[in-house]
């Protein structure tokens, strides 16, 4: 018996009535781990095989993504080199509908459209317009304001997909363009309203902690969710003396990729706050503890 045929054989004793065999399949499948999936899931749409096998089943395909997905961001949470990366893993797996490949194909579009507009004499400022006239006037994306907290606007793949999102992801998508044009741009976790900082190039490292930059580091900054409006550093200083928080160097400096990513997930967590869909709240929950490890 092939292995193929021997995982479709456990995944049909799925519909057993018996707890313990159950049980018992299950922890097999479960090692075997994602190979199951699309026989679980061609077995689901396919054959009659009762709700409580299709039950079964489904808490099964969730329990082995979910799985693979805390294995696979624990090692991005230890080493979180890439943005895109981090930013990624979570949105396939909260928002799988939009792939991986679409993404990419989409922001490298947008790279396209930006380089063949720039050169090497151009100031931080000139750079900035170009970004934001292709971004915001060619592709049209733009901050939804009137549904500010849907939980689809914390996704980056949403924010290709339909053009609006929240501060958050409007930002990371103009960090992932300026990455990929090398262009020192990285993210300013300002409570309440993310947004992005140009950072000079002398004092720009990719791998740089927060820790290691001050706020003379950044040039200026730039209001992604309202179409890149450049802020100074008076602008947010009025900022966090209106919601009255201390001027405080890290609210100037750029944050760390752990720190984008973790705020994601605690803005989905208030979005789904009165959701009813079974294990996302717990899921959520279970993700963000890998930060505080």
């Amino acid at each position: 018996m092939s292995e193929k045929s021997e995982i479709s054989a456990l995944v049909h004793l799925l519909e057993d009535p018996d707890e313990n065999i159950y049980i018992h399949i299950k922890e097999k499948l479960m090692e075997i781990g994602p190979e199951c999936i699309p026989l679980l899931e061609k077995a689901s749409f396919e054959e009659e095989l009762g709700l409580l096998f299709n039950d079964r089943a489904k808490d099964l395909i969730h329990e082995i993504g979910f799985k693979k997905l805390i294995e696979k961001h624990q090692d991005w949470v230890n080493i979180p080199a890439s943005l895109f990366d981090g930013v990624t893993e979570i949105d396939q797996f909260i928002f799988p509908n939009t792939t991986l490949n679409y993404i990419n194909h989409e922001i490298n579009q947008m790279v396209d459209d930006i380089s063949i507009q720039l050169t090497n004499s151009m100031s931080p400022v000139e750079k900035v317009m170009i970004i934001n006239n292709v971004l915001f006037d060619s592709y049209k994306i733009y901050g939804d304001k009137e549904n500010y907290h849907l939980p689809e606007n914390s996704s980056l793949g949403n924010l290709i997909k339909n053009k609006k999102g929240n501060p958050l992801t409007i930002s990371i998508l103009y960090i992932e363009i300026a990455n990929r044009l090398n262009i020192p741009i990285k993210g300013i976790n300002l409570p309440n309203h993310f947004i992005v900082g140009f950072i000079n190039e002398n004092s720009f490292g990719e791998f740089k902690q927060q820790s290691e930059y001050n706020r003379n580091d950044v040039l200026f900054y730039i209001n992604a969710f309202s179409k890149g409006v450049i802020l100074q550093h008076i602008d947010l200083e009025d900022f966090l003396s209106e919601i009255k928080l201390e001027n405080d160097e890290k609210y100037f400096t750029p944050c760390d990729n752990k720190d984008i990513c973790k705020r994601i997930l605690t803005n989905l967590v208030y979005s789904y706050k009165d959701s009813k869909i079974k294990y996302l709240k717990k899921d959520l929950q279970e993700i963000i503890k890998l930060y505080n490890k």
